[in-house]
């Protein structure tokens, strides 16, 4: 029966069964048929033989054990019968052929393959049975020595106890007992076993399993800590055991094999014993823990004594294991099989239950951490979010402990041994790829074991670099490249887990176990500066800099879950990132660790902070002087001036020749040399995205003007600094600026990546950015995350970082330099785009601790306008002009030039320069469009606060120049939009003067405008849209017959005025009666009586909260209304007359902020401005003051609105008083009027594109309204710009007298004459000169004074002057003619 079944399991090869199944069957069917025949055959024989007898019938043949066959024998007709049959069969039978029968030859072949098959049967049984057999002797044979071993081991022990009792000494066995128990253990513990060698199909003996059965734990315990410790602890060479064995091969394999055993009996889960118990015999108790301590205690003494480590203190000796090249051979040996400088090769998860334990420390540490003793754990438990550090149990960490504590003991020796350095950086390099990226590692081990890491104990009380910092330094030595490059991941190379498995990758993984270690250190974590070793620091955090860059978007993401795409084969697959992990690495964005950090890294004493900020040089002064001639005059007034002011007019502006004379007669000692024409400038016709003087300095026309950088970045400390970083006689640990430059870095990338302005290329240049470029995958956030946010809160309320940040950029000479390079095209060819914010290494370059170079001025900078920017959000024009808050004017003003450097190489220099045109494409990084976002958004802010109360003079702001030439090529509609796409007019509008956007915007306009209605000039005027106007329902009759056009009020408009009775006026228009028609709707339609609009208090225009009381439903089509009648105004170049709030502007532009509500809100309510500014600068208790987050509104009756859910139920206190302060402004600035200002928009943007108001700040806008705020006429600009016909001159009597009366006419009279002759009381946004057509005086000859009064062509801007005789004549008429309100009566 056995054989049987030993045959059956032979056969289980599923191929070759069904291979001898299908020859059996055709075997089969072959002999059937065969029978078949002989059947018939028989049949025949038997009628031959009724019908002659005398036929003969003769047999041959043999018949075979082997054939299937009905009879015993097998019968033949010969050749005789054969004959027979030919002649006596019927015809009937001698039309079928006999088959043919197999040959003698195919019969002996068929019976020799089934009897070889026969004997491999019975072959295969026999070798199984002796394999049974022998197992079953050896298993016997292995007790045995098992029983013997435990006699021999009771007796040591006891001969041990005698002797110390006797003598007072140590029992030390001999070596050859050593030797002899060693093998006689080896022999029963981890048998040699057959295994099958895979490739050759051959059998070979292999070394079995160095995972011992749980039963001879105890056993290898008393082995170690009675036979091999004492040896190895004695001072006689003689007794140790471990020399002889390494004078023979059989001994070197033992001692490889110990060694084995002592990682695996510490790294793996000893096995259950398979012996069948006996009837009534209790099942055998598994270890206790007891026995596995001492089992781990005994391995980690004898581990430590061969490897010259400190000994453990449960064996109480000191003794080093020393004694000269004997031991040191063994030393070698052991450490070489311990622990190697490279990655051993690893085999995957599923088959680590089938390989042997890896003697190397490191892999068995990784394994035991990934997946626990079993090799069955997965690598984050599945419970771990809510066990926290006990989703380990004891026993793991005590194992995992104990490599830990080992491999960082021998690394340290090995460094204090004087191993090479190679050796030591791939050691290094190995523990921080292999062992530090195992997820959850603080959790798996106990805090005492990874306390080694960021614990170096020294002399004298002298700091030294924890050995964490020592292995991060070492890795970046021994992979320089990679780490320079961002290329991290490669540098880990971690392929033995995936993501499928560990839903956490190698770098997310690390970053973690950094951060979570690195804040127990004292040297690291910044809680006490007198212990920070600030160089150490630095360099721990340039390295966090580098993982941050490389790690998942969802790390510090607020989505419910991270997920990571993972390619497996063709397709990927989202895996959600445990949050576990990111957990673990969101701790360096804790306020209290984010807050000591910085905290210990500002030193305001050392980096002379007040000196810096405090300092202010000759053109500081001159700035303030410049700003002081202003006066008081309001930023809509300065900015109607400015737009009257044309900058590149100038003949030594304008000339080449003059500008190389002025150059040289200034002696700026830059010598004039010509420039080759450059290959780019080929296609002048071609609509460049660059100004003319940036394609100049495209062209190598021109150098970059360091006047500016030189005044931002000066160095008048930097001698003091240089001295205070290069005194060889201060101690190394006190305090270094390195320390502050990598929080930037580090900070900086987190705020890069998340601060929501690192993912859109502003500049938009031809290049894709890297975050969209490979792979698909995201590397940074559209959005500003939490995260990001509180960390602001923190640097900018907690700190003195915006101040010392500051002071740093223009004293630091690195810092400084760096800023050079950013700003300079010459210095860094590369774009601002591509800038990066992990350090750069120089392989075996990297001595010094935390000196990594690389882009540490922009990294700074960063930081410092994203920390301004936030600060700017809660600071008043109060605190900025009045308390120099964040800092003083003089250095916000550096802080303009410097950043209108940078966006002016960002968005026309960048991408067009000639080097950097010569450069290979670069891909966009998030650091360089953050830096370029921010920079944008901080400058915009400033000039819109300039644009209240002065921190500058406009020309401040203005790079010369731009825009010029680009103005003169355009000729259609589509040429000039297509400069609103420019980078210079997306980004930073203001970088071009005031004049240079009124043109463009006044010729987009007038394009579409002679686009869709045509011109008189041109002669294609089209016949427009016709509206009858009664001039006592103007705002009635517009409202009916033109709110419904929409975008069509593009379309001219042809206006006919009807008298109170109803009759049609004579005047025809041809534009004039339009103007005057749309003013005097303009006027009633604004007119704060009408409840649609309300008044500052300092009589500025703004939504009336309460019109929806006032008009119900209705006031949103009336808003709607008025945006299309504002939209109308400045499509067809109509001032009127409306001043409307710098709050209501800001909605018109489209890109309201919430920066300044609450300068908004001085100018609403002042008495509430002041009462949130006592507020928020209250000292003592703000809880005390019985506040809640809701707000009284008073629209014809007081009513209390919630400013958050469930507000009246939410005390304001000391913590939150600045949301309530900034909630409180929202509500009154924007949410009130958020609807109406929204309606009021939609109708304006029906006629004026968003896209063309986006040029203009509020001032700027208000200008292009209604002109200058004050509504002064410049006599002497209209003067200059007036048209003489008709016979008079500018010589004329007449005329003389004329500009001798509008002089002396009060400035309503001057905007009613202004309004008699074109319709409009106030001129163009561009002044006179660009009237079109032109203000006009035509002559009219009179007999006498009384014969006709001045009269007016509005439609031509003409004003028909009669010849009176007298000035006083002339001043009597003319005011009766503007003053009458007459329509055509008096022409």
């Amino acid at each position: 029966v056995r054989s049987i079944m030993f045959t059956d399991e032979l056969a289980g090869n599923p191929a070759k069964k069904r291979a001898h199944e299908a020859k059996a069957r055709r075997l089969r069917a072959k002999r059937e048929k065969e029978a078949k025949e002989l059947r018939k055959r028989k049949e025949l024989e038997r009628r031959e033989q009724e019908a002659a007898p005398a036929t003969a019938v003769i047999a041959n043949g043999e018949s075979s054990a082997g054939d299937i066959v009905p009879s015993s024998s097998s019968v033949s007709v010969g050749a005789g019968a054969n004959t027979a049959d030919a002649k006596t069969a019927t015809p009937t039978a001698a039309a079928a052929p006999p088959p043919e029968a197999l040959t003698a030859a195919q019969k002996a072949a068929e019976q020799r393959k089934l009897r070889a098959e026969a004997r491999a049967r019975l072959s295969a049984a026999t070798s199984i049975q002796s394999m049974i057999r022998s197992k079953m002797v050896a298993a016997t044979a292995r007790e045995d020595q098992r029983s013997i071993f435990d006699k021999r081991m009771s007796d040591l022990i006891a001969l041990a106890g005698i002797l110390k009792q006797s003598t007072k000494a140590e029992y030390v066995p001999p070596p050859a007992t050593v030797s002899i128990m060693t093998t006689q253990f080896l022999f029963f513990a981890c048998p040699t076993t057959i295994r099958k060698h895979h490739p050759s199909g051959e059998l070979t003996l292999n070394s079995g399993s160095m995972v011992m059965e749980e039963r001879d734990l105890s056993r290898w315990t008393k082995l170690v800590k009675n036979l091999l410790l004492p040896g190895v602890f004695s001072d006689n060479l003689d007794l140790d055991p471990l020399l002889p064995w390494m004078e023979t091969t059989g001994g070197t394999a033992r001692l490889q094999k110990v060694l084995n055993l002592c990682v695996s009996s510490v790294s793996a889960k000893q096995a259950q014993s398979k012996k069948k118990k006996a009837k009534g015999q209790s099942p055998t108790k598994s270890l206790t823990s007891d026995s596995t301590y001492s089992c781990y205690s005994a391995v980690d003494s004898f581990l430590r004594t061969i490897l010259r480590l400190n000994t453990s203190k449960e064996m109480g000796s000191s003794v080093q294991y020393h004694g000269g090249s004997s031991r040191d051979i063994v030393y070698q040996k052991s450490r070489s099989i311990l622990i190697q400088p490279s990655t051993p090769k690893t085999t995957s998860q599923k088959d680590q239950n089938n390989e042997p334990c890896s003697c190397d420390l490191i892999t068995s540490l990784r394994s035991v951490l990934l997946y626990g003793s079993t090799r069955k754990n997965p690598p984050i438990p599945g419970d771990a979010g809510r066990l926290r550090e006990n989703c380990v149990t004891n026993d793991e960490k005590e194992r995992a402990s104990l490599l830990l504590r080992l491999v960082v003991d021998l690394i340290a020796s090995l460094e204090t041994h004087g191993a090479d350095q190679m050796t030591l950086n791939c050691l290094c390099s190995r523990f921080i790829s292999e062992v530090m990226t195992v997820p959850l590692l603080t959790w798996k081990v106990s805090p005492s074991s990874y306390e080694r890491l960021v614990h170096n104990p020294s002399k004298q009380g002298a700091k030294k670099v924890p050995p964490l910092v020592v292995y991060i330094h070492r890795f970046i030595n021994l992979n320089a490249d990679e780490v320079s490059d961002g290329r991290v991941e490669s540098a880990l190379n971690m392929s033995d887990v995936s993501l499928t498995s560990c839903p956490a990758p190698a770098v997310l993984c690390l970053l973690a176990s950094l951060i979570q270690i690195g804040r127990t250190c004292e040297a690291l974590h910044g809680m006490n500066p007198t212990v920070l070793h600030y160089k150490a620091a630095a360099e721990y955090f340039n390295f966090l800099a580098t993982l941050i860059n490389s790690a998942p978007l969802g790390t510090f993401s607020s989505r419910m879950s991270a997920v990571e795409w993972v390619s497996i084969g063709s397709s990927s697959t989202p895996i959600v990132l445990s949050d576990v992990v990111i957990e673990q690495a969101s701790a360096i964005l804790s306020d209290s660790y984010v807050r000591a950090l910085f905290t210990c890294a500002i030193n305001d004493e050392e980096l002379d902070t007040k000196k810096v900020i405090n300092t202010k040089t000759d053109k500081d002064r001159k700035h303030e002087k410049d700003l002081e001639e202003i006066g008081t005059s309001s930023a809509s007034t300065v900015a109607a001036k400015e737009a009257m002011v044309d900058r590149n007019r100038s003949f030594w502006q304008s000339s080449k020749w003059a500008k190389k004379l002025t150059s040289l007669i200034s002696g700026s000692g830059e010598k004039m040399m010509p420039s080759k024409p450059s290959s780019s400038s080929k296609g002048v016709g071609k609509l460049m995205n660059t100004s003319s003087i940036s394609r100049q300095l495209a062209n190598g026309k021109g150098p970059i003007n360091r006047t500016v950088t030189n005044a931002v970045l000066s160095s008048e400390s930097t001698s003091d600094t240089k001295l205070k970083d290069s005194n060889p006689k201060r101690p190394h640990h006190e305090y270094s600026v390195l320390f502050l430059l990598a929080l930037c870095r580090a900070y900086g990338t987190i705020i890069s990546r998340w601060g929501g302005n690192g993912k859109e290329d502003l500049v938009k240049r031809a290049h894709q950015s890297l975050d969209n470029a490979k792979s698909g995958k995201e590397y940074a956030s559209a959005n500003v995350e939490p995260c990001v946010t509180a960390l602001l809160n923190v640097l900018c309320f907690s700190t003195s970082f915006v101040m010392s940040s500051w002071s740093i950029i223009q004293s630091n000479p690195r810092v400084v330099s760096d800023l050079y390079a950013v700003i300079d095209v010459n210095k860094r060819a590369a774009p601002i785009r591509t800038l990066r914010t992990h350090p750069a290494y120089k392989r075996l370059q990297h001595s010094n601790y935390g000196a990594g170079d690389g882009n540490a001025g922009a990294v700074v900078l960063l930081m410092f306008v994203t920390c301004m920017s936030h600060t700017l959000i809660v600071t008043d024009d109060v605190e900025i002009h009045d308390m120099e808050k964040p800092i003083p004017k003089h250095q916000l003003r550096r802080c303009i030039l410097l950043l209108k450097k940078l966006l002016y190489r960002a968005c026309c220099i960048d991408d067009v320069h000639e080097a950097t045109k010569s450069r290979r494409v670069m891909d966009s990084s998030h650091f360089g469009l953050a830096l370029i976002s921010t920079s944008s958004k901080a400058m915009n802010d400033l000039y819109n606060r300039s644009s209240r109360r002065f921190l500058c003079v406009p020309k401040f702001w203005i790079e010369e120049g731009l825009l010029e030439q680009d103005l003169r090529r355009c000729k259609t509609h589509y040429d000039y939009t297509l400069l609103l796409s420019t980078p210079v007019c997306r980004i930073c509008p203001f970088l071009i003067s005031f004049k240079r956007r009124l043109k463009l915007f006044e010729r987009i306009i007038t394009t579409n405008r002679i686009d869709i209605q045509g011109s008189n000039e041109q002669r294609n005027l089209k016949p427009g849209i016709m509206v009858k106007v009664m001039r006592g329902r103007v705002l009635e009759d517009g409202l009916a017959h033109l709110n419904k056009l929409g975008r069509d009020m593009r379309q001219r408009i042809v206006v006919s005025y009807l008298s109170e009775a109803g009759a049609r006026e004579t005047g025809i228009d041809v534009g004039g009666l339009f103007k005057e028609f749309w003013s005097d709707l303009s006027s009633l339609a604004f007119d704060p009586n009408y409840v649609l609009f309300k008044n500052t208090e300092g009589s500025l225009m703004y939504p009336n909260p309460s019109s929806k009381l006032a008009h119900g439903s209705d006031h949103i089509v009336l808003f709607e209304f008025l945006g299309r009648i504002l939209g109308k105004a400045m499509y067809e170049g109509i001032t009127i007359q409306p001043q409307f709030a710098h709050l209501f502007l800001s909605f018109l532009r489209g890109d309201h902020t919430y920066l300044h509500l609450l300068t908004d809100l001085s100018t609403i309510d002042s008495q509430l401005y002041d009462n949130l500014m006592f507020l928020k600068n209250y000292d003592g208790d703000v809880s005390d003051l019985c506040l809640t987050f809701t707000v009284a509104n008073d629209d014809f009756g007081i009513s209390e609105v919630p400013l958050i859910a469930n507000g009246a139920n939410i005390d304001v206190t000391n913590a939150n008083k600045r949301r309530y302060i900034y909630l409180v402004a929202k509500h009154h600035v924007s949410d009130r009027i958020k609807e109406q200002s929204d309606a009021f928009t939609r109708g304006l943007w029906d006629v004026i594109d968003r896209s063309w108001l986006r040029l203009f700040n509020e001032p700027e806008l208000q200008v292009l309204i209604s002109g200058a705020s004050d509504g002064k006429i410049d006599v002497s600009d209209m003067k200059s710009n007036t048209r003489y016909v008709g016979g008079y001159t500018m010589l004329d009597i007449n005329i003389k007298r004329f500009w001798s009366v509008v002089s002396s006419f009060s400035p309503k009279h001057q905007a009613d004459l202004l309004r008699f002759v074109t319709s409009c009381e106030r001129p163009p946004p561009l002044g006179f000169a660009s009237m079109n057509p032109p203000f006009t005086i035509q002559r009219v000859g009179i007999m006498r004074d009384g014969d006709k009064l001045p009269s007016a062509a509005t439609c031509f801007n003409t004003l028909k002057l009669p010849t009176y005789s007298s000035e006083t004549v002339l001043r009597k008429k003319l005011s009766f003619a503007i003053t009458a309100g007459a329509g055509f009566e008096l022409t």
